[in-house]
């Protein structure tokens, strides 16, 4: 089965995933619907848009592999 958490924090390069300050990072889910995971990704970009080296991210993966 598929699942879905949305990550979000600061970034020092916020065009890529993998510069996240891990003191500014939160994971939420798993999610099983995508688009429920990209609303909430979409809502919590909305609600930071003043920050540009803040960014959220729906990252796919598989349940068994957690």
């Amino acid at each position: 089965m598929i699942n879905y958490s949305v990550i979000e924090g600061t970034h020092i390069n916020p065009n890529e995933i993998n510069t996240i300050d891990e003191k500014t990072k939160k994971e939420y889910g798993p999610f099983t619907d995508k688009k429920e995971a990209e609303s909430l990704a979409k809502s919590l970009i909305q609600k930071n848009i003043d920050d540009f080296y803040h960014r959220a991210w729906v990252v796919e993966s598989n349940s068994f592999t957690k």
